[in-house]
């Protein structure tokens, strides 16, 4: 059914609780999991900050993201038959779905990160518009209450 599951982590914790879904799912189809994350320099919501900003900073989160997604994919590979890690440069919704379909991806898990009210109008759901623009299946992973607003690995 599966051969290609895509998991983007964005390095928390509350991220990760897709990865169970996606591995009870690679285990089931014998199929190959896929760990992408985004970065992307901290002034990339305002594109006339960004020409100040040093390459090393985008550098430094990419580094930071190679270590992460190495670690979990190596917590993963004794429990399924292929793991591959990616990191892309840009905004995470746009990465997300350019990979999915460069990559043909049967399936993307992830985890919503909980947010309502004014916070999620402000800041917006990537696993929501990943799930309303791309035309593949999505598994969305609701977090528990003692999850939600959890931080990301450090930079």
């Amino acid at each position: 059914m599966y051969s290609k599951i895509l998991v983007p982590l964005d390095g928390s914790h509350l991220a990760e609780r897709a990865l169970e879904p996606a591995l009870e799912m690679a285990r089931l189809t014998d199929a190959e999991i896929i760990l992408l994350e985004a970065v992307q320099d901290s002034l990339a919501p305002v594109p006339e900050a960004r020409y100040n900003v040093p390459p090393r900073e985008t550098y430094r989160s990419a580094i930071t993201s190679m270590k992460y997604l190495r670690d979990i994919a190596g917590r993963l590979r004794p429990e399924v038959r292929k793991v591959r890690w990616h990191v892309e440069e840009g905004d995470p919704i746009d990465a997300i779905l350019s990979f999915a379909h460069n990559q043909d991806v049967d399936v993307i898990v992830m985890c919503t990160h909980g947010r309502s009210g004014l916070l999620r109008v402000v800041m917006g759901s990537v696993a929501e518009k990943v799930a309303l623009t791309t035309h593949r299946p999505v598994m969305l992973v609701k977090p528990d209450r003692s999850t939600a607003h959890v931080g990301q690995h450090a930079a």
